[in-house]
C-alpha cells in the first residue's frame, strides 16, 4: 500500500523566453532525481511522473521512490527500504525501470529483485541475486526485453556481462558480451553492446582547465542475441551521450565535441547529422520516436526539442542548472512516450529538483513546421 502522501510539493512558472509552462515538481530541500533518461519515467497516459527523493541531506543517504501526478499534484511516497539495502546503483540510486504500460516498476534493492505497483505501492517480492552479486558489489543497472518477460542486469562485479532473469521461472543466466550493456532491442529477443574499454582520467584543454574524460577505446555498438552470441555492427562510436530513439532500433544522440549535432545511426544506413546548431550535450528520445528533448552546453542555450523528421529544432525552456561534471547539475532530459511532457533537473535552487516542461500539441506542430524564431512563444 501507499506508504506517505505529500499532497504536493509544486511551484509552477512559465518560462520567461517561451512562454512554456514548467512545473517544479519538488521542493523539499534534499535531493531528487529521475530514472535514466533512455527509457520512460511518464506512464503512457500522462498522468504519473515516477522519480527518486534522497531520505537525507548526506552522501550515503538512501533514495525513496516516488509517484507524482503531471500537474505537480498527490506526492506519494511508495517504498521506503532500510538503509542497508541501498548502495550502487545509477549514481547511488536503485536500479529500477517503468514498464511500458505504466503499471509496476521493476526494482533491485540490496540483493533482492522486486515489483512495485505505480497506483497502490504495493510491493512484491520476486527473487535473490545472492550468488549473483558479490556481497561488496551492487546492481548498476536493470533493461527491460522488448516482450517484458526478461530482465537484464548489470553489476559492479561483472565487467563485461550481465544477469539475465527469466520472469517466469526466475532461472538466472549469467551472459559474456564482452563489452558494456547498452539497451535491449526494442523490436525484439536482442541486445545492445559497446564494445571497447572505459577509463576515466582527467584531460587539459587550451586554457588550462581540465576536464574529466574516458580514456580508453570504445569501439562501436553491435548487436546480438540474448545469449551474447550472432554480433552485428549497430552505430560507430561517434557520440558524447546517446540513447535509442525510442521504440526504434536507431541511435541517437549528440556529437563529440567539435560536432554540435545530434547523430542518428540506423542499421544498414550510413549515420546521418539529425540537427545542427548548439552544441546538445544529453539527449532523450520520446517512445514513439517522432521528438527527442536536449540539453546544451559551452554555452547553455537552453533545452531544445527536436522534431525527428523534419529535424528541426526550438528552445523549449531554461534549466538554470550548474552544468559541470557535478551529476546533479546535469538536466538528462527525458520525454513522456508521445513527446508532450519532459522531465528534467536542476540545481537552480542549490538542490537538485525535478522539473516537468508541458509541450502543448500547439507548440509541438509549430517546432515541426519551422515557425518559431527561438524568441518567443506564448499560447
Amino acid at each position: 500500500m501507499l506508504r506517505t502522501p505529500f499532497a504536493s510539493e509544486r511551484i509552477q512558472r512559465v518560462d520567461p523566453h517561451t512562454g512554456v509552462r514548467v512545473i517544479q515538481l519538488t521542493a523539499y530541500p534534499t535531493p531528487s532525481a529521475h530514472m535514466l533518461y533512455d527509457w520512460p519515467s511518464i506512464t503512457p497516459d500522462n498522468r504519473r511522473v515516477l522519480l527518486f527523493c534522497q531520505r537525507a541531506v548526506a552522501r550515503t543517504a538512501p533514495w525513496d521512490l516516488f509517484r507524482v501526478d503531471a500537474d505537480g499534484l498527490n506526492l506519494f511516497q511508495l517504498t521506503e527500504m532500510p538503509e542497508a539495502e541501498q548502495g550502487g546503483g545509477y549514481y547511488g540510486r536503485p536500479a529500477c525501470r517503468l514498464t511500458l504500460d505504466g503499471r509496476t516498476v521493476y526494482g533491485v534493492w540490496g540483493r533482492r529483485l522486486y515489483t512495485v505497483d505505480v497506483e497502490t505501492g504495493e510491493m512484491a517480492d520476486l527473487l535473490s541475486l545472492e550468488g549473483q552479486v558479490p556481497a561488496e558489489g551492487w546492481v548498476q543497472n536493470l533493461y527491460l526485453s522488448a516482450d517484458g518477460k526478461r530482465i537484464f542486469l548489470t553489476h559492479s562485479g561483472l565487467v563485461g556481462g550481465a544477469l539475465r532473469v527469466d520472469l517466469a521461472d526466475g532461472k538466472i543466466a549469467r551472459l559474456d558480451l564482452g563489452g558494456y550493456l547498452f539497451a535491449c532491442d526494442p523490436t525484439g529477443p536482442r541486445l545492445v553492446v559497446t564494445k571497447g574499454t572505459v577509463k576515466w582520467g582527467t584531460q587539459t584543454r587550451a586554457d588550462g582547465s581540465r576536464v574529466i574524460t574516458n580514456k580508453g577505446d570504445l569501439l562501436a555498438k553491435w548487436l546480438v542475441d540474448e545469449d551474447g552470441r550472432d554480433l552485428e555492427p549497430l552505430a560507430p562510436e561517434q557520440y558524447a551521450h546517446c540513447t535509442l530513439l525510442g521504440r526504434r532500433l536507431a541511435v541517437q544522440g549528440c556529437g563529440r565535441p567539435p560536432e554540435h549535432c545530434i547523430w542518428l545511426a540506423e542499421p544498414g544506413q550510413a549515420p546521418r547529422r539529425l540537427a545542427q546548431g548548439p552544441y546538445f550535450w544529453h539527449s532523450g528520445a520520446s517512445w514513439n520516436g517522432e521528438w527527442i528533448a536536449a540539453d546544451t552546453n559551452w554555452p547553455d542555450q537552453g533545452l531544445q526539442l527536436v522534431h525527428v523528421a523534419s529535424g528541426r529544432f526550438a528552445r523549449f525552456c531554461d534549466a538554470g542548472a550548474s552544468q559541470d561534471h557535478y551529476e546533479f547539475g546535469h538536466p538528462h532530459p527525458t520525454l513522456s512516450p508521445d513527446g508532450s511532457l519532459c522531465l528534467f533537473r536542476s540545481d537552480r535552487t542549490g538542490t537538485a529538483q525535478l522539473y516537468l516542461a508541458h509541450l502543448s500539441a500547439e507548440f509541438r506542430e509549430r517546432v515541426a513546421a519551422g515557425d518559431l524564431s527561438g524568441e518567443k512563444w506564448m499560447p
